[in-house]
């Protein structure tokens, strides 16, 4: 009995350290500095629990910080990240691709699952899926080795009118958000165009499909785009 809870116990907190790296790991993505802020606004927690498990973490040797300073993944943190990256990305595509879930429902078990599913059988999804780059939300699956490539994107909210973009994925994690923003058809390679964008933070007018849409700026800077091109 005290050797199943104790590994309860156990298998709770490398999941936790687990969760840490991800975040941080995302958060750094475009090769930004990471805040203990941002890591517990990402996180929902308070500034004391992250700081402190910031410095178990850097103990451990996965990640960089010094006092006042950002925070950042080691060489091995930052491969361990990418790699359990890699399993949930893996596993939200098998979720939508063969499991029938849509983009805005795979949260919740690819959260549970990615803590558990082996090396192995990510390399069988991978295979059964035939190697995807990409998740259903248009985020670039990392490689075997943990190592992810940095996509040259912009936020939709930054985009200037007469500029023809490309959905290239969704960052936005709330599932209301998310289900509306498949409501308006903005898909990873999807089309748009800016008509509008109204001053004092005000909506941006998109047409997408021959269709005019106004989209709040909030909602539009989780939406990352590629530039296409810019009409006369």
């Amino acid at each position: 009995m005290f050797f199943s809870v104790y590994t309860c116990i156990r298998d709770m907190l490398s999941e936790s350290s687990e969760m840490y790296l991800q975040t941080v790991f995302r958060l750094s993505e475009k090769g930004n500095d990471v805040t203990i802020g941002q890591i517990a606004e990402a996180m929902g927690h308070s500034l004391s629990t992250v700081s402190e498990k910031v410095k178990k973490l850097t103990d451990q040797g996965l990640l960089l910080h010094e006092w006042r300073e950002g925070v950042a993944l080691t060489k091995e943190g930052k491969r361990k990240a990418g790699l359990l990256l890699r399993k949930r990305r893996l596993i939200e595509t098998f979720l939508v691709n063969m499991a029938g879930y849509s983009p805005y429902e795979v949260h919740h078990d690819a959260c549970r699952l990615e803590h558990v599913v082996s090396d192995r059988l990510t390399e069988a999804l991978d295979k059964m899926l035939e190697y995807p780059t990409h998740d259903p939300h248009g985020h670039p699956i990392p490689t075997k080795e943990g190592t992810l490539k940095i996509t040259d994107t912009v936020p939709l909210s930054t985009a200037e009118p007469g500029i023809t973009v490309t959905v290239s994925s969704i960052t936005a994690t709330d599932i209301e958000m998310l289900k509306y923003i498949d409501t308006l058809g903005l898909k990873p390679e999807k089309k748009c165009k800016i008509l509008e964008k109204a001053p004092f933070d005000g909506p941006l007018t998109i047409d997408i499909e021959g269709k005019s849409i106004a989209i709040a700026q909030n909602l539009a800077s989780m939406i990352e785009v590629t530039l296409s091109n810019a009409s006369s």
